[in-house]
């Protein structure tokens, strides 16, 4: 994997300057890619580090919102980190989300914005080969960048970061895509049912590039959390949609049956869940039983003390197209337990890495047993979860398919 470089990236300010930060003699593809965002979730993570990957055969250009980073968010300070090159969109106040208008006004500011920010990138994809899509959302931002690509031969890749979307306007988007790009052979099959003109494009198989590698000095506060403790984790967005309720209904009983059984939420609380969060973790058996460590950079760090990795994710209320988190945990061989959400049926495979089991907290708790039960199981889960992310998921592997989308799309099969 590319190792992270010196912040050489050169905030331009696409608007306001004629300066857009020159190729280096040795990158052979240039890749723009539109990237307004202020989170650092799973997909802008698996972005980001993709192309921070990639280097130097493709060097990548994001362009970021100019107040996102004046704020100086996580977001930025990541890309900053691995020296990414940065430029910036002429946004002198927060732009509208493109999307229904709910007043004449609103509507004027929408089209004020999406006229603004296509010149903007169609001006930043002027000397670009390939213009690179990770959301629709960002799409509305690059029509023109997408038809100037178009014209002149060049390549539109559009990556389906989850099953499908609901946006009115992604078939007229569908015409100006060369290459389509899924994390997994079910998310293709899912997209596909439901925007079946994608299929007349080139589909293509091929997960994010995870930087699994350890940064840092390990943190010797939370070492002694840690310590002498049966350590089950769960690492992303802390929400209901994301089944934490669930999972701390289930620890209930886990935790009357373990006295040394903790359990670690690690990433942002979502707001309309901090007070139901709090009512759960107030149960006399939890008491001192759950750790809320928040965000945190060193997660993959804090994850390398797990029994056990809880991806609760019900199918009936989210799909993961992906789940970032399980397959860092398989890299660091620790065993996975899931619903059946999505492409987590594909990336979990039942009782060889890991457990899938029904969306309930009953069955939940009986997966949870059963690992911390049975060390010669969750032993045998863990050596096959190391050979199945080396197998499908290690940098090496995928780094070769990224290169040869980018650089021979008319040889790369779909899975």
């Amino acid at each position: 994997m590319a190792s992270a470089r010196p912040n050489t990236g050169v905030n331009t300010g696409i608007g306001a300057s004629p300066r857009l930060h020159l190729p280096t003699q040795s990158a052979s593809c240039r890749v723009l890619i539109p990237f307004p965002t202020p989170y650092l979730y799973g997909m802008e993570r698996a972005v980001i580090e993709t192309f921070d990957a990639l280097r130097p055969e493709a060097e990548s250009w994001f362009v970021q919102g100019s107040l996102i980073y004046a704020a100086g968010l996580p977001v930025i300070e990541e890309m900053r980190r691995r020296g990414l090159n940065i430029a910036l969109l002429p946004d002198k106040q927060h732009w509208p989300q493109i999307g229904k208008p709910q007043s004449i006004r609103h509507f004027c500011k929408m089209l004020k914005a999406a006229v603004v920010g296509n010149l903007a990138i169609l001006k930043a994809a002027w000397n670009k080969d390939v213009l690179y899509v990770p959301s629709i959302s960002y799409g509305h931002l690059a029509v023109l960048a997408a038809l100037w690509c178009r014209i002149r031969n060049r390549r539109v890749i559009h990556h389906f970061h989850d099953l499908g979307t609901n946006t009115p306007t992604f078939p007229l988007w569908i015409p100006l895509v060369t290459d389509f790009v899924h994390n997994t052979e079910f998310g293709y099959v899912a997209v596909s049912k439901s925007l079946p003109a994608i299929r007349c494009k080139r589909n293509v198989v091929i997960p994010c590039i995870l930087d699994v590698e350890s940064r840092g000095a390990e943190d010797p506060d939370a070492k002694r959390v840690l310590a002498g403790a049966r350590n089950i984790f769960f690492v992303g967005q802390v929400s209901k949609h994301k089944g934490v309720d669930m999972l701390l209904e289930a620890f209930k009983v886990v935790a009357g049956s373990y006295p040394d059984a903790m359990l670690h939420l690690v990433g942002g609380c979502a707001g309309n869940f901090r007070d139901e969060l709090a009512e759960l973790c107030s149960h006399p058996i939890l008491a001192g039983r759950v750790k809320c460590w928040g965000y945190r950079d060193d997660s993959l760090q804090l994850l390398r003390s797990a029994s056990v990795y809880v991806h609760t994710s019900p199918p009936s209320r989210f799909r993961e197209s992906f789940g970032r988190s399980v397959v860092e945990a398989m890299a660091l061989g620790v065993p996975a337990i899931c619903f059946r959400s999505g492409a987590l049926q594909e990336i979990v495979v039942h009782e060889c890495t890991g457990l899938l089991c029904d969306e309930n907290s009953t069955e939940l708790s009986k997966a949870i047993t059963r690992m911390l039960d049975d060390s010669e199981f969750r032993n045998m889960c863990a050596k096959q979860a190391i050979l199945r992310y080396q197998l499908y998921y290690s940098p090496e592997r995928l780094r070769r398919l990224w290169l040869a989308l980018f650089k021979h799309p008319g040889k790369i099969a779909r899975s």
